[in-house]
């Protein structure tokens, strides 16, 4: 049977000819033993040796330096040429457990524990030193793998793993047998029982260049903090990206970057989604004397590999969340969604228990909880983090919401964030109004029209898309002549566009492009004595004609431009331009960017589904 090498032949035009043989030959070979075994009911070893053989394929493109700009398609083609297409965002193939270096994967393509664990790994001790830190003095003490032993051979399949662990711990509360105080009726040392211990991977992009896509440096600072007040040791494994390394790793972030998530930029990649190995624990505990643990993790699949090792792990020290950045929310929504953490119910109760109060773990009583104001990610802290970003938190309700809608009593923000956004217009000040999550999902700067200064608009241009509009009323509209821009609006909001328009030159105005001068043509639109011969056309202000009733009438950013000023005791017109991202400049910002937005630069935020509530209550309330 002729085995398949569009893969093959993929791989071999990017590398240099000596490589591309070899790794031809490897993979012909790889293939022709798969191909000889379909026919046969091996599915488990047929599905294994797959994505063995794509992960080590990608691993030989990598080291080329011809092929990094394509290392990604090349891995993908490899990977799809052997098991198919698992670019599905369905793909059960997401659910690889890696053991030994290897991803298992049963054969109708589904994820599945397999019977082999990895081994432990002995480590020798090193060193021991001070480490100084901005939160205490610590303990820092060296290993090494010791590369000679069988054991070892198994962790050498990912080279990506680093051989040398370290521990940290609090030089006044040093665990196990380095206290010196736990001993038998004969003076021998005897190791200590629940010990709090972190185990913590490396993450070079948030501990070093203190990335926001993760929280492993705060979750790392917060259990560094524990151990000042509590005792304990974190043991601190060179596991970059869940294993993977750092090149791959940012590999994996371009992927992302893309609209991947955590999981399937690995699997794309060739790699298992988690790669990282815990053999060396149990060898540095029984070294340091340390005979149980009490985990500081949220994460049950570690404590199942862990205990599977031989770790006893008498209970967990939670590591507990009050919300999430911008940043990394999706990587913790795939840590709940797509990486398969079923016992969520063992972790946390998410209809009963508020966040913070601890949880158990096969009925071990509940630890306390680490207090901290910071989020905390990583690949340690997926349950907690993720339960608290997907439930409403009353102490800070604000940095969850994802769009503007409408609760019971009709209000998004609250009748005080209108009355806020009245009191600045009404100064001259600008707002961020929001409209509807299932409309644009956008924000608007507004402010009054008539208040309008070159410092305003040199503001607006700053953080806007620039093309400023002027709500108005139709019926100056139509006293100014400014008919609609086209007599057939196509617009899928019906934003009803005028002709544009600039001041003319007896007005002072030169190119009409400038703040100065952009200022000075919308406050001519907004002063009552002026006639269409005060403009000229086109220009480069955009009149919009707003709805009667205003946001009563048409829930659009055009209508509250003329309820706020008006509510204000301002000229019945208003400024609008729609707010760009700063995370990504290509796009407009949405609410959660548009909250740390408006607090950052002290702008009031309100919306449009509150302005219009707000209106019904008052004018009820008039009537």
């Amino acid at each position: 049977m002729k085995p398949s090498v569009n893969a093959m032949d993929t791989i071999s035009k990017m590398m240099k000819p000596n490589t591309a043989f070899i790794l031809s030959l490897m993979l012909a070979m790889s293939l022709s033993w798969i191909e000889a075994l379909a026919s046969n009911s091996f599915q488990k070893q047929l599905s294994s040796a797959s994505l063995t053989s794509a992960k080590k394929t990608y691993g030989a493109a990598s080291k080329s330096s011809s092929v990094l700009n394509a290392s990604v398609d090349t891995s993908r083609s490899t990977y799809s040429s052997i098991n198919g297409d698992h670019n599905n965002s369905n793909s059960d193939l997401l659910e690889s457990a890696y053991v030994n270096g290897n991803a298992h994967v049963n054969g109708n393509g589904n994820a599945e524990e397999t019977k082999e664990y990895e081994p432990e790994i002995p480590c020798m001790y090193i060193a021991e030193a001070n480490l100084p830190t901005d939160i205490g003095q610590f303990r820092l003490r060296a290993y090494r793998i010791d590369e000679h032993n069988e054991a070892a051979a198994a962790r050498e399949k990912n080279e990506f793993l680093g051989t040398e662990p370290c521990v940290i711990y609090c030089a006044q509360s040093p665990p196990g047998f380095l206290s010196g105080s736990l001993t038998d009726g004969d003076g021998e040392l005897m190791p200590e029982e629940a010990v709090p211990v972190r185990i913590h991977d490396q993450c070079f992009t948030s501990e070093v260049f203190r990335s926001q896509r993760c929280d492993c440096k705060q979750q790392l600072r917060m259990a560094l903090e524990y151990l000042q007040r509590n005792g304990g040791a974190i043991i601190y494994l060179q596991q970059e990206g869940r294993g993977i390394g750092l090149a791959n790793k940012v590999a994996a972030y371009q992927l992302q970057d893309a609209g991947m998530d955590t999981v399937e930029a690995n699997v794309h990649l060739g790699f298992p989604e988690d790669a990282r190995q815990y053999g060396v624990v149990p060898s540095i505990m029984k070294e340091m004397g340390i005979s149980s643990i009490q985990l500081m993790t949220n994460n049950p699949r570690k404590v199942e590999r862990l205990r599977k090792l031989g770790v006893d792990i008498v209970g967990t020290i939670p590591m507990t969340v009050k919300k999430v950045n911008k940043h990394n929310r999706k990587y913790l929504e795939t840590k709940m969604l797509r990486m398969n953490h079923k016992n969520f119910g063992n972790i946390i109760d998410l209809d009963e228990k508020p966040l913070g109060k601890g949880f158990m773990i096969n009925g071990m009583p509940q630890m306390p909880p680490m207090p901290d104001s910071n989020v905390n990610s990583g690949d340690a802290a997926a349950a907690v983090a993720v339960a608290s970003a997907l439930m409403p938190d009353e102490s800070d309700d604000d940095d969850f919401q994802r769009g503007a809608f409408a609760s019971d009593d009709g209000y998004c923000f609250g009748p005080q964030s209108v009355e806020e956004a009245i009191e600045a217009i009404a100064a001259g000040e600008i707002v961020c109004v929001v409209d509807d999550m299932n409309r644009e999902n956008e924000g608007d700067f507004i402010m009054a029209a008539d208040m309008v200064t070159p410092e305003k608009m040199a503001e607006f241009v700053r953080y806007t898309s620039g093309v400023l509009c002027v709500a108005m009323e139709g019926n100056r509209l139509d006293e100014l002549k400014l008919p609609p821009m086209v007599s057939n609006n196509e617009d899928p909001k019906e934003t009803a566009f005028a002709v544009t328009v600039d001041g003319t030159k007896k007005h002072g105005i030169t190119t009409g492009i400038s703040a100065a001068d952009r200022a000075k043509t919308i406050k001519l639109l907004a002063t009552p004595g002026t006639t269409a011969d005060d403009f000229s056309r086109p220009g480069h202000i955009f009149p919009l004609r707003a709805k009667t009733g205003g946001v009563l009438e048409r829930d659009g950013h055009t209508e509250a431009s003329i309820d706020l000023p008006r509510l204000a005791g301002r000229h019945p017109s208003g400024v609008l331009c729609e707010i760009v991202s700063e995370e990504n400049p290509t796009e407009m910002a949405r609410l959660p960017e548009l909250k740390t937005f408006c607090k950052r630069h002290g702008y009031v935020l309100t919306s449009i589904v509150d302005i219009a509530q707000y209106r019904r209550d008052t004018e009820d309330i008039l009537e």
